[in-house]
């Protein structure tokens, strides 16, 4: 059997592929890979030139300086580094995931409540994770995946930045 076609059946059978970026990797290093493919820094790291995330400030959500778009009721807008954006379902911004002590994703999760959020779309205070979160990525991984992700969320260089600052609250799960 040829390389490609054992490849193809080992993906398509739900096998990892040995020689990869599998799962035997220490945790932190896993959570590492699953965060650069996942696309965690497309929204939640700052940009320069362009995409480019801004790795000073990796993973720190929105920054003060970002303008939130104006509620959309039929189309989507994002800012111009791609970490707020509004559209039918209201206003959103990139949550800070580093493990800032004040202003970090440790204020407002810990691991069990991580992966409840990642499996369920709800945060711990009730309300949605809103769009563009891809929540279905996530609550297709395996626990190991998720606890390796939040390893490495608490390794990274911690950033303070209330990403909320001049944000109105979403409703509670169930309300409008």
């Amino acid at each position: 059997m040829g390389v490609g076609l054992g490849l193809a059946l080992a993906i398509a059978m739900g096998g990892r592929v040995e020689g990869g970026q599998g799962a035997s990797q220490p945790p932190v290093e896993r959570g590492r890979y699953l965060v650069g493919i996942t696309g965690c820094h497309d929204c939640h790291s700052p940009k320069v030139k362009g995409m480019t995330p801004d790795l000073t400030r990796a993973l720190s959500g929105r920054p003060s300086t970002t303008a939130v778009p104006a509620p959309q009721k039929s189309e989507v807008h994002a800012s111009l580094d791609f970490t707020a954006f509004s559209g039918p379902w209201g206003q959103t911004v990139a949550s800070n995931l580093t493990p800032d002590a004040a202003t970090g994703i440790g204020t407002r999760y810990n691991e069990a409540s991580f992966i409840t959020a990642m499996r369920t779309g709800k945060k711990p205070n009730g309300t949605m994770i809103q769009p563009p979160m891809p929540n279905e990525v996530y609550q297709n991984m395996t626990d190991d995946d998720l606890k390796a992700i939040w390893a490495y969320l608490r390794t990274i260089k911690p950033v303070r930045n209330a990403v909320m600052a001049g944000m109105t609250p979403a409703p509670a799960a169930g309300q409008k």
